[in-house]
């Protein structure tokens, strides 16, 4: 049997490749290798399908993209609307060369870039008419019924729960329960790619907490890790199999109160390879958890540019919508990872704009309690998550368009008739221009 994956390109007003990698079918196409499928991927958001474009030392760089119309519910958006990935012909010249392929899967991200899949699905039906078309992802996930109604008449079957067990079960794979267990994943295949910046992972999957703008919950619903040793043999595997030294944890909960000990086992077993590697934390770490100890660890193990998950320096607010962390412990970390040997500028912070419980001055204040450290401040627009606490507090369902969710645009557009906006457009790009200007004071470092 031959099957197909596909991540689909991006539809959005801005992207961007900051280790964006479809970590999810990257596990599928090995387990599915082990099961002797014959399988392929084509990933629309590799930007070095075709040629070889430029990197930063991160290996993060810009997508190739185009100008597209807006969809008519975004025609008074003043921002430019754009299609980013390989282009169109790259797409249909991959499916002509599989035409034979039984079944095609296509993974997805973001609700709001659901209309890249009708582009992907379009294109299947079009050259692959007799493949059976599969759907899964987050979209489904959270939007099950927006999904059902986009796309039941295109597609044979839409996968609505996490991991693989529903596909698993449709192709009559023996075993397959151990799948619904993280642990028990193989590391994810990056042997479609011609050339890897970057190497994304996990150690974990799940978070503890429950914060009111999160979907974690709805997603994976338990926390579990992988053993040490295996993660260890996945890491000298992929390094080594790659050429990639750039290494990133896509965990959710990286730090966390249950696993403190145990990470500090595995970066000490790291270290040991000595294999000159960098690591990435993209989805932020929670400070709190952050002793001298292991801030130690992450600085001999070069952890660069490790992003702290703040969103706010309101303890108030925090108690509201995350309960994951105050300020003082925010300056625990931060006061652990200075004393390790990092400098200022070469840590970022993310904070949160358009929580319904703080206004423009209070991100303001937050921007300026962390410039005062010479911090790199990371601004992170709200976007609605289906599913999450957030979305059920504002009263919204699944008939709305999740094109408004988009987080390029919800904060001064809102949900029209629904939800006011947070603030004017000008406002908008006043507060992101006040962060770019402060962020380029801060010389990052360049790590080679």
């Amino acid at each position: 049997m031959k099957i197909i994956l596909i991540n689909p390109p991006i539809y959005d007003f801005s992207a961007y490749d900051v280790w964006l990698k479809p970590l999810g079918i990257l596990y599928l196409s090995n387990i599915l290798k082990n099961y002797n499928f014959e399988v392929f991927l084509l990933d629309c958001l590799d930007r070095n399908y075709f040629e070889e474009l430029p990197a930063k030392q991160d290996g993060t760089g810009k997508f190739p993209s185009k100008i597209i119309p807006k969809p008519e519910i975004l025609k008074n958006i003043p921002i430019n609307y754009r299609r980013y990935g390989i282009d169109e012909n790259k797409i249909k010249n991959f499916l002509f060369n599989h035409q034979d392929a039984n079944y095609v899967v296509i993974t997805s991200s973001m609700t709001y870039w659901y209309q890249a899949i009708k582009e992907i699905v379009d294109f299947v039906k079009q050259i692959l008419p007799k493949s059976k078309i599969f759907l899964g992802g987050n979209y489904p996930i959270l939007l099950p019924l927006h999904a059902e109604k986009t796309f039941a008449d295109k597609v044979d079957l839409i996968f609505k729960r996490s991991f693989f067990y529903e596909l698993l079960e449709y192709l009559n794979i023996e075993n397959i329960k151990k799948y619904n267990y993280f642990k028990n994943f193989p590391s994810p295949d990056y042997s479609y790619y011609k050339k890897v910046y970057y190497i994304v992972t996990r150690f974990s999957y799940g978070c503890f907490y429950n914060c009111d703008y999160c979907a974690s919950k709805s997603i994976t619903a338990k926390y579990e890790n992988k053993e040490i040793n295996k993660f260890i043999e996945e890491i000298k595997f992929l390094s080594f199999s790659t050429g990639s030294k750039n290494i990133v944890f896509y965990d959710d909960a990286l730090f966390n109160h249950k696993n403190i000990d145990l990470i500090k086992k595995l970066f000490k077993e790291i270290s040991k390879l000595d294999l000159k590697l960098k690591f990435y934390t993209p989805n932020g770490i929670n400070p709190k958890f952050i002793d001298r100890e292991l801030a130690i660890l992450m600085k001999e193990l070069n952890f660069l540019d490790p992003r702290l998950s703040l969103e706010t320096i309101s303890d108030l607010t925090h108690s509201k919508v995350d309960k994951k962390i105050t300020l003082k412990e925010f300056e625990y970390g931060l006061e652990n990872l200075l004393y390790a040997g990092y400098k200022p500028q070469e840590i970022s912070v993310y904070i949160l704009a358009g929580l319904s419980t703080e206004t423009v001055e209070d991100v303001y204040n937050s921007i300026n309690y962390i410039s005062r450290y010479n911090l790199r401040i990371r601004l992170c627009e709200l976007s609605i998550v289906p599913k999450t606490k957030l979305f059920y507090k504002l009263g919204l369902d699944e008939s709305i368009d999740p094109l408004l969710y988009n987080n390029s645009i919800f904060l001064f557009n809102g949900i029209p008739g629904k939800i006011p906006a947070w603030c004017s457009y000008d406002e908008f790009v006043k507060l992101k221009d006040y962060v770019r200007e402060l962020n380029s004071k801060k010389k990052m470092v360049e790590h080679v």
